[in-house]
């Protein structure tokens, strides 16, 4: 099949061009620095992101529209003024990332070395692999002053502070490692031609890699979420994928690496919804090329229907080494499947799975246990999601807006991150908290054609010392249409002051019924049932900012138990209703 053929490669084409047809007719521009100092003034990293992220979008339009239409030259201008731009940064890290006695260095400090200092942090690797793959492209197409000035800017802002120092991330297990890693050590593949410089660089880079290995179960679980997994994974796999070709050293042997590389198949709910614990988003589209490939080095991949797959290939970032590889690794000879209606347990990161398909409707239902010290981590052991139709009724939150609050001691202030946000108990008046110690294990699965049954032992996840034991059990009936059974079972060492059931539901009409809460989605209601003579219920409407910085509302559905002692066993069903019954 030509690409002419193709709808998903014809829209990609089409999008590049009208995007770069808008953006040329756009000036390059400056950031102020004003805004540079939003983040250290105010703690506040949004505004200057947007004109950060905005000038690589432009960057890698522009470089993708070459790419693909190599014959109308007023790109190659565009692209030249952005590069202009790039090159000409104070630095290509972000403010939230500066380390100040690099960049804000005091002329003091300046003067015992005369050099200028720069930081390593994502966007700076990111930035030098963008480049370096631009000359190794379009080197015979660029001003030559400019390609020059490009491996010049490469090698004093990443490759002279990679060499001359050691960064946090190198024995960092989450995304930081592979992403900052794998993209210097890309570029050192294009740029660095003396062997014994590009060695030494190469080896650092493979052990950090093997960090970032450390961080996932052999279960093959990304616990920072599926965008985390796009990101991290993805920077690894473009890093194995040039050092196989350049230097025959294959990194996709390795233990572990098959497994992740089918997380993707096993944490889609739907077509584009994803179980987004963490600071993951609840929707989410896969890249196509990039899963044609790893299906390629792994048959088992599952490759999804071409139509599911993220046709924007320029992500909000602008990042242009997942944009390239989604021209260059598509397979026009898949055209991919639905998600498989199967279960999936991740025993080791204790994320368990499960999508079903009644009639024409898509059922799924998802439950963690793990630890609340994980990467990105929220106060969520024992929490779930269950979903029909087109509507995840029980929900996640999902990730907030990234600040400098964000990501310090003040982190579970935000609902989104807390215990709050999330479906599980409320003991003695206190949510759960943060730290490794607060854990929960799945004990037992139970999977037969007529359900799937899942315990949890969460005695482990609350601080309080009366708690002697918790148990969550989930049975998802299956045998006459799909229905959740939840009980759990509390054993406490003296009689509880409270205990209060939370759940988060997308804000929905809904109505509270005689022994049980309506709420109602586009195709299906969920009737929530309950005893009324041990529980209350008490809906309230409340509202975080999310990732993109807007106000979102969800229903936060409270049950005050009425009569407490040592033992307590509640019980609640979730089934669905036709729209129309």
């Amino acid at each position: 099949m030509k690409w002419e053929e193709n709808t998903w490669f014809i829209k990609v084409r089409e999008k590049i061009k009208i995007d770069a047809k808008e953006m040329v007719q756009e000036p390059s521009y400056e950031i102020p620095f004003s805004i540079y100092r939003q983040f250290m003034e105010k703690g506040e990293r949004q505004e200057y992101e947007s004109y950060y992220f905005r000038r690589r979008k432009r960057l890698t339009t522009f470089g993708l529209h070459l790419y693909l239409y190599p014959e109308e030259k007023k790109y190659v201008n565009a692209l030249e003024n952005e590069i202009w731009q790039v090159c000409n940064e104070f630095t290509w890290c972000l403010p939230a990332h500066v380390d100040s006695t690099k960049e804000e260095q005091s002329y003091e400090n300046y003067k015992k070395s005369y050099t200028s200092q720069y930081t390593i942090d994502l966007f700076a690797a990111e930035t030098a692999f963008t480049l370096a793959e631009i000359v190794a492209l379009f080197e015979e197409k660029l001003d030559s002053f400019l390609v020059e000035k490009m491996k010049i800017e490469i090698d004093r802002r990443v490759f002279s502070p990679f060499k001359n120092n050691h960064f946090h991330w190198e024995k960092a297990t989450h995304n930081w490692a592979s992403v900052c890693a794998g993209s210097i050590g890309a570029a050192a593949l294009y740029l660095i031609d003396d062997p014994k410089e590009q060695e030494n660089i190469l080896n650092r880079v493979i052990e950090t890699m093997d960090c970032y290995l450390e961080g996932f179960e052999k279960d093959g679980a990304c616990t920072e979420g599926y965008g985390y997994w796009q990101y991290g994974f993805g920077y690894f796999v473009y890093f194995a994928d040039l050092l196989l070709r350049y230097k025959r050293i294959n990194l996709f042997e390795k233990a572990k690496i098959e497994a992740i590389a089918m997380f993707q198949q096993k944490i889609f709910i739907n077509q584009d919804n994803v179980v987004n614990f963490s600071d993951a988003q609840v929707k989410a589209k896969p890249r196509i090329g990039f899963t044609h490939y790893l299906h390629q080095v792994f048959p088992k991949v599952h490759v999804p229907l071409n139509e599911l797959g993220e046709k924007d290939i320029v992500d909000h970032c602008g990042r242009f080494a997942p944009a390239i590889r989604e021209l260059w690794w598509f397979d026009f000879t898949e055209s991919g499947k639905h998600w498989p209606e199967e279960n999936y347990l991740f025993e080791n990161s204790a994320i368990f799975l499960s999508r079903r398909q009644v009639e024409n409707t898509r059922y799924a239902f998802s439950v963690k246990g793990g630890h609340n010290a994980e990467p990105h981590n929220h106060n969520d052991i024992g929490h779930f999601i269950l979903f029909a139709g087109d509507t995840v009724f029980l929900r996640d939150l999902g990730s907030g807006q990234y600040n400098k609050d964000y990501f310090s001691e003040k982190r579970y202030t935000f609902i989104c991150n807390s215990a709050e946000g999330h479906s599980i108990p409320l003991i003695n008046g206190n949510y759960q908290q943060e730290g490794k110690q607060h854990k929960g294990n799945i004990t037992e699965v139970t999977e037969n054609s007529a359900y799937d049954q899942i315990q949890l032992d969460l005695s482990e996840a609350y601080p309080d010392s009366s708690l002697l034991t918790f148990n969550r059990t989930f049975t998802w009936e299956k045998s006459e249409g799909l229905a959740l059974l939840l009980k759990d079972s509390f054993i406490f060492s003296k009689q509880p002051m409270s205990l209060i059931e939370s759940f988060i539901i997308k804000d929905l009409p809904h109505e509270i019924v005689d022994g049980g809460i309506l709420v109602y989605g586009k195709k299906k209601i969920l009737k929530i049932s309950f005893s009324s003579d041990l529980l209350i219920p008490n809906i309230v409407k409340k509202s975080f900012i999310n990732h993109q910085g807007n106000e979102e509302y969800f229903l936060h559905v409270l049950f005050d138990t009425i009569k407490v002692n040592e033992k307590i066993v509640l019980a609640f069903k979730f089934e669905f209703l036709d729209r129309d019954s």
